[in-house]
Parts: structure tokens; sequence; C-alpha cells
């Protein structure tokens, strides 16, 4: 049982392995075998299995071409979601985007290689795949270090985050209750069931649209809260300005009796004047206190745009720079190809040139050698005619000779 298990395994880690475009056949092929061995069932489950999207092969090639980094990357997400202390948990995050990027430019060359002409438009479902990885669960982990993923990883969304830090930063240990809760939740998202991936991405998309809804009213609140503050101003200001019309005939009546009375008179002068100018410090404070507040809000909020338009700077660098790297990539494959097709369009010419001299050589050589058989055969007549010429030479002396003796 445990061979047949090695044998399926090796199996489906060759169709993951093979090149994008040979993926169909090479299922139905394992397929095929399958039924023919009496597996109808593992037939069944291969046949079921979806041709994965470019971003997703290129990472399941990555897995196989960097195994070393790829496990450095899961490392990193496990020390993200074990870390105790804010300072642990930023280095363990720095090291996930490090190790990112590198797979990022790794894949690249994986798409360069494989001949895709727009590797760019790749590469954001790969950079959210392996960001991912820190909050997928134990199967998906498991599948992507296996190179054998058939979906990209969803992204993290802020529960997946707040659930990632929770009892780490403040460093508290995460209670067993919680540890199995925690797993039950894993195992129940390991399932593969498509509903449970909707229900899930639903929830999240309901999330984002909460979280913009409440920063949405935060920014209307801002002109309303500032506009509510005004009245409230405007009345302190009137309240102190009544106070002091009401005073001065008070003031008045009180200065009339006389010199005996003026010190006491001064005195509760300098009093209401200490009360008017306490009211009015206490009305600047006020006013103080609620432009503060104003602005602290203010404040955080350009910080959160700021520290979002950085973010999305720093992505949109790394893509256009994984974008041009790719270009530069592809357009040295172009003239890598152009270069190879005309050595070959010249090697078949030279070929076909030695060709046509060995068939002139041919020629020559059988016409060498039909002259050959010609000269031979003029050196044999040459040689016949001398013969005949020599014998009758020869019968021309014996004939005279024998007249010579009758005489």
């Amino acid at each position: 049982m445990t061979r047949r298990a090695d044998r399926d395994e090796a199996e489906l880690d060759e169709l993951y392995a093979a090149p994008l475009a040979e993926f169909t056949a090479v299922r139905d092929a394992l397929a095929k075998q399958l039924r023919a061995q009496g597996d109808s069932a593992g037939a069944t489950r291969v046949k079921s299995l979806r041709k994965p999207s470019t971003s997703v092969w290129a990472i399941n090639q990555l897995a196989r071409r960097e195994p070393k980094r790829l496990e450095a990357l899961l490392r990193a997400g496990e020390r993200m979601r074990e870390a105790h202390g804010a300072a642990a948990v930023r280095e363990a995050t720095r090291a996930h985007h490090e190790l990112v990027w590198e797979l990022l430019q790794k894949a690249t060359d994986v798409l360069a290689e494989a001949g895709i002409r727009t590797p760019g438009a790749h590469l954001d479902g790969i950079r959210i795949t392996l960001q991912s990885a820190p909050t997928a669960s134990e199967h998906e982990r498991e599948l992507l270090r296996r190179g054998m993923l058939t979906a990209e990883l969803e992204p993290a969304d802020v529960a997946d985050v707040m659930h990632l830090l929770a009892g780490r930063v403040g460093g508290a240990i995460e209670a067993p209750e919680a540890k199995e809760e925690r797993a039950k939740e894993e195992r129940a998202e390991e399932e593969p069931a498509e509903e449970a991936r909707s229900e899930r991405a639903e929830t999240r998309r309901k999330r984002a649209k909460a979280t913009r809804g409440a920063k949405e009213r935060r920014q209307r609140a801002l002109p309303e809260r500032a506009k509510r503050a005004k009245p409230g101003r405007a009345k302190a200001t009137r309240g102190a300005k009544e106070r002091r019309q009401r005073a001065l005939p008070e003031r008045a009546k009180r200065a009339k009796p006389g010199r005996a009375k003026a010190e006491p008179k001064r005195g509760r002068v300098a009093v209401d004047r200490a009360a008017e100018k306490a009211a009015r410090a206490a009305e600047k404070a006020a006013r103080a206190a609620e432009k503060a507040e104003l602005q602290r809000e203010q404040a955080e909020q350009r910080r959160a745009e700021q520290v979002e338009r950085k973010r999305q700077t720093t992505l949109r660098r790394a893509h256009e720079k994984a974008t041009r790297e790719a270009r530069r990539r592809a357009e040295l494959t172009e003239r890598a190809e152009a270069a190879a097709r005309e050595a070959d369009r010249e090697a078949r010419a030279a070929e076909r040139a030695a060709q046509a001299a060995r068939q002139r050589a041919d020629k020559a050589e059988q016409a060498a050698s039909e002259a050959r058989a010609e000269a031979e055969s003029a050196e044999e007549a040459r040689a016949a005619a001398e013969r005949e010429l020599d014998e009758d030479a020869s019968k021309s002396s014996r004939g005279r000779a024998r007249s010579g003796r009758a005489r």
C-alpha cells in the first residue's frame, strides 16, 4: 500500500513538474494508465485535476527549483505566527518580505524561460500567494512546499492578521483551548470545499466594505465635529461677553458711594477681572483642546494615508522593476532565438551547398571512371592492333623465307 502511495505521489509530482502546455496531456495519460491498472477511483480523481494558472504553475516550479528559499519562506511565516513581542514580529516580517522579493525575481526567470511574453501580468498573483503563506492552512502550506498548488492562496484580511498576532505581540502565550480551537478551524479550512472558500471570500468582502464605511464615516464626521464645536465656542464667547456687560452697571453702581468704599470695590473689580480672565483662559483651553483633537485625528489619517501610499509605491516600484527585468530577459531570449534561427538557416544553406558539391564531385568521379574505362578499351584495341601487325609481319617474313628456300 505504501509503495503504491509513493508511486502515485511520484506520478502527481511528474504531472505538476511538466510544462504548462503539456499539463492536460500528461494528466489524461496518467488517468488512462490508472484506469488500465484497475484504479478507477484514482483515475477519476486525477482526471478532475484542473490545469493551474500561469502564476500557480510558476510557483510550483519555484518549489522544485528553489526548495531552500521556499522552505525559508515557510519558516519565516512560522516565526511570524509564533513570535512574542513587537520586535520579534517585525524581524520575522522583514525576513518574510525579503524572501518574497527573492522568489519573485526567480519567478521572473521561470516565466521568461517558459516563453511567457508578458510575465509582469502574472507577478501579482505570485506575490499575493507568497505573502499569504503565513495565514494559509497547514494543508495549503504543504501543497506549496511540495509544488502541487492548484489555485492561488487567498490574500490575508484584517481578521487573519489579528488572528495571527493574537496573544503574540503582548508576549502572552496562547491557551491550549485556543490552540485546539485554531487547530479545528485549520482542519475545517483544509477541506477543499468550494462553498467554504466562497463563504470566506464573501465574509472578507463584507469586512473590507465595513472598514471602508467606517473610514468614510470618520472622514464625514470631521467637518460635522468642527461644525458642532463652533456653536459651543460662540456660545461660550457670548456668555463671557454678557457677563462682562452685566458686570459694567454693577461696577458703576458700586463705584458711586465714594472713596471710603473704593478699596473694597477695587478688590471686587479685581476679582471680577480675574474671573473674566479665567473664563477666557478656559474658553481658550477648550478651543485649543478641540483643535488639538481635530489635528490629532487629521494627523493620524494623514499618517495612515502616507503609509498606504508608501506601501503602494513600494509595490508598484517592485512590480515595475520585475516587469522591466522580465522584458529585458524576454528581449534577450528573442534575440537568442533569432540568432539561433539565423544560424540554423545558414547551416541548412551550407548543408545544401555541401550536398550540391558532393553531387558534382560524384558526377566528376563517374565521368573520370568512364574516361578511364574508355582509355583502357582504347589501350586494349591498340595492343590488339599491334599484335595483329606483329602477326602479319611474322607471317610475311616466314613467307619470304619459304620463297627464298624454294628458289
